[in-house]
């Protein structure tokens, strides 16, 4: 063999071991690479594992949560479609949850008022909430069951934001049969208590002028004062027994709502004139400003004089000797305004929120007037809000209190009841 091929067969043999050495070599780093692949998809694998089970851990204790709630629960997306409600709303309506998502909400659990007469969708809670993008409360309607019956329930409905939108509603809701009833309970013996107050307080009245009128006898100086003292404090137990047997009739829903066509310049001046006494005794300027031209307005007559009546009298109270009172009464847009103002010793800040409570008095109030129910403005509220308006103030310690009240042009809707105010 010539030296030349020995040579190139050196250098082939040679070229050979290098090319199997690199597919050695090649297929041990493919193997370390699969090996280490392989580990990773283990490890991978045994770490997804332990997330689903935390997930599952985690969606196991959130279904106990929301299950173990005593309020129905549901979850709608921004169209209203349901996506999910708990076991307590599944009892309260009759439905399960696989019969009802993907549906409306307001078709599954239609909403109706006490007469049964359903409400519109728009006006619902939840789709009020995505129409506003804020939360809602709600406890004047009843849900209709699968089965057809009814029950009072009390709703609160907030937005579900995520990226700036709302993307669905969370509502929770209870029955609240029970409430209901405790304050029918209460409202019944409010007026039962109230009725049979009324006659013996009537017949002390009756008796005392009497005897102030000397129908029984001369009365001397001292016999005078302390007849006198009689009929004022049983005066202000009739007041109170009045306001609370007003304040039981209306919230049983039993008072008649008679509109008639009605001037309210009118009306303030007659509410006025009675005041007159207690105005002059504090030598108060009262002035009364209505907007020349304003319409008739359909309105209970009797119902609205309460409001003026009551927001006058806290004026009068509330306001020093010399003091000034001014009563407007304006068109806006849709509505009719009134406005009641004084320079009196104003509502402190921390008890603003609480003006229109059943038996509240802020603390100035008290110090200034000791007699007081804390009745008056609550039934304002009540009315003005019963005729489909509305009711607020402006006001600051010491710097007097101005209360507004507005009506619709439109006036108020009759309503057939039992009784009126007294």
């Amino acid at each position: 063999m010539a030296g030349s091929e020995l040579w190139w067969i050196v250098i082939l043999n040679g070229f050979g071991v290098v090319v199997m050495l690199f597919l050695y070599l090649r297929n041990q780093w493919s193997m370390n690479d699969l090996k280490k692949t392989e580990k990773m998809a283990e490890q991978g694998v045994e770490e997804t594992d332990v997330l689903l089970k935390d997930l599952e851990e985690k969606k196991a204790k959130d279904d106990a949560l929301l299950n173990s709630l005593g309020e129905g629960i549901v979850v709608t997306d921004q169209d209203g479609n349901v996506e999910l409600i708990n076991k307590t709303a599944e009892k309260l309506v009759g439905w399960k949850l696989d019969e009802v998502v993907g549906k409306k909400w307001f078709n599954v659990a239609p909403l109706v008022d006490n007469k049964g007469i359903q409400i519109l969708p728009e006006n619902r809670a939840t789709q009020r909430v995505l129409k506003l993008g804020q939360p809602i409360y709600s406890d004047k309607y009843n849900y209709v069951r699968r089965d057809g019956t009814r029950f009072p329930v009390a709703t609160t409905a907030s937005p579900v934001v995520f990226g700036g939108k709302i993307i669905g509603v969370i509502a929770v809701f209870r029955d609240v049969t029970h409430e209901k009833e405790v304050d029918q309970a209460k409202s019944e013996f409010v007026s039962l208590a109230s009725h049979q107050l009324r006659t013996p307080l009537s017949a002390i009245k009756w008796f005392v002028e009497m005897l102030l009128a000397g129908d029984a006898g001369p009365l001397n100086p001292e016999q005078t004062e302390f007849a006198t003292n009689i009929a004022v404090s049983n005066q202000r137990m009739v007041d109170l027994v009045t306001s609370l047997l007003n304040i039981s009739r209306i919230e049983s829903g039993r008072i008649i709502i008679n509109p008639v066509p009605t001037d309210l310049g009118k009306l303030v001046a007659e509410v006025a004139d009675g005041l007159k006494k207690k105005i002059g005794d504090k030598k108060l300027k009262l002035a009364i400003s209505v907007l020349p031209g304003l319409p008739l307005i359909n309105i209970d007559p009797k119902l609205v004089s309460q409001v003026y009546m009551n927001l006058l009298t806290n004026s009068i109270k509330y306001t020093p000797d010399g003091g000034e009172i001014m009563v407007t009464i304006s068109r806006k847009n849709e509505v009719v305004e009134s406005a009641v103002s004084d320079n009196g010793v104003g509502i402190p800040k921390e008890a603003q929120k609480r003006v229109f409570e059943k038996f509240f008095r802020a603390p100035n109030a008290v110090k200034m007037e000791t007699d007081g129910t804390g009745l008056g403005l609550y039934l304002a509220k009540s009315v003005v809000e019963s005729s489909g308006g509305k009711i607020w103030f402006e006001s600051g310690d010491g710097k007097g209190t101005t209360f507004k009240f507005d009506l619709p042009l439109s006036g108020m809707v009759p309503k057939e009841g039992e009784v009126t105010l007294s």
